[in-house]
């Protein structure tokens, strides 16, 4: 059994909790978040945030549909990052400061539904990351356009699906975002 000694965690060591953090993971923390209070799976959450993105990039591929403007994408998926990761932090630093918050405790969905958001945006994170490194592969293996179509490089048909797939998990996952602060910010105003 576990105490709390002087603000640190007794009966287990430092390694050992980092190890338990580390085996749960950023995905598999983001995963849990799928499940409802009840723990039933959140099916309309799933169906977005996978099945929608597959039918998207398999749709794109069909049609053979190529992206031009890749640049910008990287640029805008790099800031995406940035503002997600600036997100973490103040997730985290939110969840801090509502710890010892007396209003707080009487509260108990509430820093259940910011440790959810946290995991969520640190999984959106993660995906834009993905997303940036996606893109930057997409415009290494771009070919060039014919002078008729304006020049320039656009995607492989595959590349472009693959980023069709990450850009629409990454849009449904900050939906979830979004929602899950809604929610909070109700629990709060009760």
């Amino acid at each position: 059994m576990e105490q709390l000694v002087g603000g640190r965690q007794m009966g287990r060591s430092r390694t050992q909790r980092e190890d338990a953090a580390t085996r749960n993971g950023v995905v598999r923390d983001h995963l849990a978040t799928l499940r409802g209070t009840r723990g039933r799976l959140l099916w309309w959450q799933i169906i977005a945030q996978i099945a929608v993105p597959l039918v998207l990039g398999a749709l794109a591929f069909k049609l053979g549909w190529r992206v031009a403007f890749i640049g910008d994408l990287i640029t805008g998926f790099s800031v995406l990052a940035g503002f997600l990761f600036g997100l973490v932090i103040f997730v985290f630093q939110l969840r801090l400061g509502i710890t010892h918050d007396p209003r707080i405790q009487q509260k108990a969905s509430l820093p259940r539904l910011i440790d959810e958001l946290f995991s969520n945006v640190l999984y959106a994170v993660g995906v834009s990351l993905l997303a940036v490194v996606a893109t930057i592969a997409a415009d290494a293996t771009s070919v060039a356009l014919r002078a008729s179509a304006g020049g320039g490089k656009a995607t492989e048909p595959w590349a472009t699906a693959v980023l069709i797939v990450i850009g629409a998990h990454l849009l449904a996952v900050m939906g979830m975002c979004i929602k899950r602060t809604r929610t909070a910010y109700a629990a709060l105003k009760e």
